[in-house]
C-alpha cells in the first residue's frame, strides 16, 4: 500500500501532468468562415512526455467480408501503434512486434482514407476533428490493466469516425454508439487510488464539408467506471466554438433531436448521484451536460483531490487552475475571432461548472469574418496586448520570453495559460471543404514557431517522407525528420524570444502566404484535368512538393538565425566594426531590479542579487502613486539610499508600466483591447 504521503504526490502530480497536457480546439462555422467551409483546428499540447512525430496516410480500403477492425490502446511515443494492416507507414521499422489488440470489431466493407496522428485528423469526405482532454466526474480505464473494463478510447473513437463516416453527425453518433457498447476510458485516468478527474474525459469538435456542419462531442466513462455517457451539439454555422480542457454543452435539449444527441438515459448517473443542477436549468427538456458531469476541486475543501494531506491553500490553488486555466483561453479565443462578442465577456469569471452566467459554448461572429489566417494567428497567441501578457513582466525575464518551465508540485501558484505552448508537439488547421478538395494546415512544433502546410485530405499518396520517417523521433535526433527543423528553432528561440520570434513569425507568414496562393493555383491546374482522380494525384504532387521545399527552407532558415543570434551579439558580417549588438542588450527595467544582482552589486555583496522583502513590498503597495523619474530611481539604487526591496519595488513597478506603454502603442487593430 502507497503511504499518506505518497498518495498525495501522486494525486497533486496527476492533476498536473494531466492538465498540463491539455489541448486546446477551435471551431468555425461555414457561414462566420471567410472561404464559406467550416473550420476545425487543434493543437496537441503533449507535456513532458515524448509525442510520435509522425503523420500518417491511412489509405481508402476495401475489406474482406468477416474482417475485424482491431482496437488498441494506442501509446502517445514512438511508435504510436505497430498495424501494417491499418498503414503500410504503421508497418514494424525495425521488427518491433504487432501491437496486441484490446478487442476486435466487425469491420465495414470500405474504410475512408485519412490524415492519422494519436487521433484522426481529417478523411477524404471531409470530416474533420479537433480535441481538448477534459474533466469530469467518472474515471475509466482500458482492460489493458487489471482494474479497467473499457475498450475503446478516443484514438480509436476518431480513427473510427474518419473511416466510417462522411458527416460530422454521422461522426458523433458513431463514436457514441461504440464507446457505450464497448466503455469509454481516458488515457490521462490516473490510478484507482488517485484518480485524474482533470483529465477522464475527452472533448471534440467535429466538422464536415457537406452539409457544413461542426458538432461539439463530449464523452466520458459511465456508471460503475464502465460503458459511457456522451452527448453532442450542433454550433450555429455563424458562430465560432472552442474547447478548453471542459465540457462546453451546457443546455442540451433532449426534445430537440435536430440539433443535438446524446447517449441513452443520460441524464440518469447525475440525477441518482444528485449532480444534475435543476434549479440552473429552464425546463424538464434541458439538461446541464457540464454542470451536472464537469468536475471541480472545491476551493476550501482538501478532501477535494487529495484526502491525505492537501492544504485548503493548495485545494484552493487547484480551484483557481480549473476555472481559469481553462477560461482565460475561452474568452481570449472568442474576443480575437468574434471582438464585438468578446468584448462582452468577463476575463475574470473563469469556467467552471457551476459558474454563474458562464461562458456561452460558442459567439456569433459576422458573415465570412474569421480568415483561415486568424486561426492560424489564433493558436500562436500568449495574450499580448492584454494584461495577462506572458511576454512582458519579470517572469518573462529580460527578453519577453512567454513560455513557462513546469514547476514544483508542492508549491503554491500558477501561470497564465497560453494557447500557444511551447511543448506543442504539432497543430493544424483543417478546412472541411467540398468535391475532394479539403485541406489539412499542418504545423509541427509551437506555433509561434512553425509554418502551417497544406495537404489534400483526399491524397493520392502519403506526405513526405519527412512526415513519417523512421529515422528519428523525439528522443532521437534526425534531419530526416521534418519536427526537428522547426523544434530546434523554437528552442532556440528562448535565446532573445522577442527579437528571434519577430524574425519567425515573418518567414511563417511568407511562406503560408506563397502556400495560400499556391493552392489556388493548383487547383486551377488541377480543374483542367477533368479527370478527379489525376486531379488528386496532381493536388498531391504539388503539395508534398511544397511540404518539402518548405522544410528544406526552414532547415536553412533555422541556420541564418543560429548564425546570426549567438554569443550575445546579433552578428551581420565578419567585420571588426560590423557587429550590431542592440538586439541584445539587457533592458534598464530587468537590470534595475535588485533580484538580478546588477545595480545592487558592491564588492562587500550581494554577488547574485537579493530576494524582495515581502513587507516592503506590501508596504510600497500601500504608497499610492508615488512618481520618480527613471534618473532619481536608478540614483538611489547606485547610492544605497533606498533599501534593496524598496528600489526592488520602484524599479518593478516602473518596468510594468513601461511594459504597458509599450502594449498601449502596439497596433490594437487585431487584437480585443481590454480597458
Amino acid at each position: 500500500m502507497p503511504s499518506k504521503r505518497s498518495k498525495l504526490v501522486v494525486a497533486t502530480l496527476l492533476v498536473r501532468a494531466s492538465v498540463s497536457v491539455a489541448c486546446t480546439a477551435i471551431g468555425v462555422g461555414k457561414d462566420a468562415s471567410a472561404s464559406g467551409y467550416p473550420i476545425v483546428a487543434h493543437s496537441e499540447d503533449a507535456g513532458s512526455m515524448a509525442n510520435d512525430v509522425r503523420l500518417i496516410r491511412v489509405p481508402r480500403k476495401q475489406w474482406p467480408a468477416g474482417s475485424q477492425r482491431p482496437l488498441y490502446e494506442w501509446s502517445a511515443t514512438y511508435p504510436r501503434v505497430v498495424n501494417p494492416a491499418l498503414s503500410p507507414e504503421y508497418a514494424p521499422a525495425s521488427g518491433e512486434p504487432e501491437t496486441v489488440p484490446l478487442t476486435n470489431i466487425p469491420q465495414v466493407a470500405e474504410t475512408w482514407g485519412y490524415w492519422d496522428t494519436d487521433y484522426g485528423v481529417q478523411n477524404e469526405k471531409g470530416v474533420s476533428i479537433g480535441e481538448s482532454t477534459c474533466s469530469a466526474r467518472t474515471v475509466g480505464w482500458s482492460t489493458a490493466k487489471t482494474y479497467g473494463f473499457n475498450r475503446a478510447g478516443i484514438e480509436d473513437l476518431s480513427k473510427l469516425a474518419m473511416e466510417r463516416c462522411e458527416t460530422a453527425r454521422c461522426a458523433v453518433e458513431t463514436m457514441g454508439s461504440i464507446a457505450v457498447e464497448l466503455g469509454f476510458y481516458s488515457a490521462d485516468s490516473g490510478l484507482p487510488e488517485a484518480p485524474a478527474y482533470s483529465g477522464s474525459s475527452e472533448c471534440l469538435l467535429v466538422g464536415d464539408a457537406m452539409p457544413g456542419e461542426i458538432w461539439i462531442f463530449n464523452v466520458m466513462t459511465g456508471r460503475n467506471n464502465a460503458s459511457a455517457i456522451w452527448a453532442a451539439e450542433r454550433v450555429p454555422s455563424d458562430h465560432v466554438v472552442t474547447i478548453a480542457n471542459a465540457f462546453s454543452i451546457r443546455n442540451l435539449n433532449l426534445s430537440d433531436s435536430e440539433n443535438f444527441v446524446h447517449s441513452p438515459n443520460v441524464t440518469g448517473l447525475a440525477e441518482d448521484m444528485g449532480w444534475r443542477n435543476v434549479k440552473g436549468e429552464s425546463s424538464t427538456d434541458i439538461f446541464d451536460f457540464f454542470a451536472a458531469y464537469g468536475y471541480t476541486p472545491a476551493q476550501g475543501d482538501r478532501t477535494a483531490i487529495a484526502p491525505d494531506g492537501m492544504t485548503s491553500a493548495q485545494a484552493d490553488a487547484n480551484g483557481q487552475l480549473y476555472q481559469f486555466y481553462s477560461g482565460r483561453r475561452i474568452w481570449r479565443i472568442f474576443s480575437l475571432l468574434s471582438p464585438s462578442e468578446g468584448a462582452k465577456l468577463d476575463s475574470q469569471k473563469g469556467n467552471l461548472p457551476l459558474t454563474t452566467s458562464p461562458y456561452p459554448p460558442s459567439v456569433a461572429a459576422p458573415k465570412r469574418s474569421v480568415t483561415l489566417r486568424m486561426v492560424m494567428d489564433t493558436y500562436r497567441d500568449h495574450y499580448e496586448g492584454t494584461p495577462y501578457d506572458l511576454t512582458h513582466g519579470m517572469s518573462a525575464g529580460p527578453y519577453g520570453n512567454p513560455n513557462r518551465a513546469a514547476t514544483p508540485h508542492n508549491l503554491t501558484g500558477q501561470w497564465e495559460r497560453a494557447i500557444s505552448m511551447h511543448r506543442t508537439s504539432w497543430s493544424f488547421i483543417l478546412e472541411a471543404r467540398p468535391a475532394a478538395r479539403s485541406i489539412t494546415w499542418f504545423g509541427w512544433d509551437a506555433p509561434h514557431g512553425t509554418a502551417y502546410l497544406p495537404f489534400y485530405a483526399a491524397a493520392a499518396t502519403g506526405g513526405p517522407e519527412s512526415y513519417h520517417s523512421h529515422d528519428g523521433h523525439m528522443s532521437k535526433y534526425s534531419q530526416n525528420v521534418a519536427w526537428w527543423a522547426f523544434n530546434l528553432l523554437n528552442q532556440y528561440q528562448d535565446l532573445n524570444f522577442h527579437a528571434i520570434n519577430k524574425e519567425v513569425r515573418s518567414k511563417s507568414k511568407e511562406v503560408e502566404d506563397l502556400a495560400m496562393q499556391s493552392v489556388l493555383a493548383w487547383e486551377l491546374e488541377a480543374d483542367k484535368l477533368h479527370d478527379p482522380a489525376a486531379a488528386l494525384r496532381l493536388l498531391t504532387e504539388r503539395s508534398n512538393a511544397f511540404a518539402t521545399q518548405a522544410v528544406a527552407e526552414w532547415w536553412t532558415f533555422a541556420g541564418l538565425i543560429f548564425s546570426k543570434y549567438n554569443h550575445y551579439v546579433v552578428m551581420h558580417n565578419e567585420s571588426e566594426i560590423g557587429t550590431d549588438v542592440l538586439g541584445q542588450v539587457l533592458p534598464e527595467w530587468w537590470l534595475s531590479s535588485p533580484e538580478v544582482g546588477f545595480t545592487s552589486w558592491s564588492p562587500d555583496g550581494p554577488y547574485h542579487g537579493k530576494t524582495l522583502d515581502s513587507g516592503a513590498l506590501e508596504a510600497m503597495a500601500n504608497t499610492g502613486g508615488v512618481e520618480l523619474s527613471a534618473a532619481f530611481v536608478l540614483g538611489m539604487l547606485c547610492t544605497g539610499l533606498l533599501s534593496a526591496s524598496m528600489s526592488a519595488t520602484i524599479a518593478y513597478k516602473m518596468g510594468v508600466r513601461s511594459g504597458r506603454k509599450s502594449l498601449d502603442n502596439m497596433d490594437q487593430g487585431y487584437y480585443y483591447k481590454q480597458t
